[in-house]
């Protein structure tokens, strides 16, 4: 809460205070030091034979983070969600933070494993002062120890209930220094995603819509970055508003306008951006990574029924039919890196 009583984006204004290099890739903030090497080239041809891809990732936080809905509620609905992938034929990545997986696991992982998805970790604790105390929220602003101590504890977590699953990470807020990177590449990590494809928020504060091979200052990590989409995902469409968090919806709002889509903040509103979204990347022949906080699909509201019928439900289908048609290859972070890994030396 700033001075003045108003509420203010946990996002703004926050970057690392430890290490070099890192920071946040959304919220108007690039990482500091962040080189992109070796992206794939546009043209580039996935394993349906699509010259586009699409990837649908979720962070799977309960309350563990900021998010507003019924934990109990979230977790019923991976069922039916992964009832609907694999229905489809497309899978997702699952990004899950360590904490829930220990104390709520591990019927619904086994849902998303069970529908060939893939699970991977999101931290073990969300918000790092819930840890170690004090207000330093964020992994970027703590040291080695700390960073290896949270992907080290949330890899566990995942390969306690499945040995092996865990084969890439996604840092809660996207927001890390190069002790994060050490840690990922000391555990065998193959994929991070923690920066941004976009820059309609910040002119240039995107990486563009390829996968690279991530360098922090002068060293090169054997990482594959998946960049995401920061500014259109699902939280910013109808959960936040003008007041709490005026960048994100500003940027959604400029979104509909430069493509001609009604900006409506609710789940139905959403689908059209989400398809307009997909529709840009099969056009430009490019890779999208969809960002989804099914934590807030758990919210009711008088202005719409259930988000998942609403909302996630047809993006899944919206995803299914891209894939069988061949406009776009939809798999998960660790197939791109796969995939990626085929066409690059990653060392």
């Amino acid at each position: 809460m700033d001075t003045d009583g108003s509420q203010r984006s946990l996002v703004e204004g926050m970057k690392h205070r430890k290490g070099r290099y890192g920071g946040f890739c959304f919220g108007g903030q690039k990482p500091d030091g962040v080189t992109a090497l070796n992206p794939l080239p546009r043209g580039t041809r996935f394993p349906n034979g699509a010259a586009a891809a699409l990837l649908l990732t979720f962070d799977v936080e309960g309350t563990y983070g900021n998010g507003t809905g019924d934990t109990r509620r979230e977790i019923a609905n991976y069922e039916r969600i992964c009832e609907r992938l694999g229905r489809n034929g497309v899978p997702a990545t699952f990004n899950v933070v360590g904490k829930m997986a220990e104390e709520h696991g591990p019927q619904f992982l086994n849902w998303m494993w069970d529908a060939g998805c893939e699970v991977a970790p999101h931290g073990y604790v969300h918000d790092l002062n819930k840890r170690y105390g004090g207000d330093d929220v964020y992994a970027g602003h703590y040291g080695p120890n700390e960073n290896l101590a949270l992907v080290r504890d949330g890899v566990n977590a995942i390969n306690a209930i499945r040995p092996g699953a865990a084969k890439g990470f996604r840092l809660p807020y996207g927001h890390f220094n190069e002790y994060s990177y050490d840690a990922f590449a000391d555990l065998g990590l193959k994929w991070a995603s923690n920066v941004s494809i976009d820059d309609f928020l910040v002119p240039g504060n995107g990486y563009g819509a390829a996968p690279f091979q991530m360098q922090l200052g002068g060293k090169r990590y054997p990482i594959v970055e998946v960049p995401l989409d920061s500014q259109t995902y699902d939280w910013s469409i109808w959960m936040a508003d003008d007041v709490t968090n005026p960048s994100f919806v500003d940027s959604v709002r400029r979104y509909c306008a430069l493509r001609n889509v009604s900006f409506e903040r609710t789940p139905r509103g959403a689908v059209r951006i989400w398809r307009q979204r997909m529709l840009d990347a099969i056009e430009s022949e490019a890779m999208f990574t969809l960002l989804c906080h099914p934590i807030n699909l758990a919210v009711m509201s008088e202005r719409w029924g259930d988000p998942v019928d609403e909302f996630l439900l047809p993006v899944i289908d919206l995803l299914g039919e891209f894939h069988r048609e061949g406009r776009a290859w939809v798999g998960t972070c660790a197939q791109m890196a796969e995939f990626y890994c085929s066409r690059h030396s990653v060392a």
